[in-house]
């Protein structure tokens, strides 16, 4: 995701959550590291299709109100 993020003609990056059923700490330590480069670099990161338990997971961590979710995954 970072290196995406870094490339010149990416301005934007949604990550499709809708086949996602678990996500550790692991996983909520990329996202947090995605989302400041995103900051960083001006571009957007998004998050789409949540599950329940990876949005508890970000719920009870309070973390989820950092990220900008969207209802459908962009193509």
């Amino acid at each position: 995701m970072l290196q995406r993020l870094e490339s010149p003609g990416c301005r934007s990056l949604t990550v499709d959550f809708s086949e996602v059923p678990y996500v550790d700490t692991s996983g909520l330590a990329v996202l947090v590291e995605t989302l400041r480069a995103a900051r960083t670099l001006g571009k957007t990161f998004q998050l789409s299709g949540l599950q329940e338990r990876p949005r508890y997971l970000l719920e009870a961590t309070r973390l989820l109100h950092l990220f900008h979710e969207v209802s459908e995954n962009p193509q």
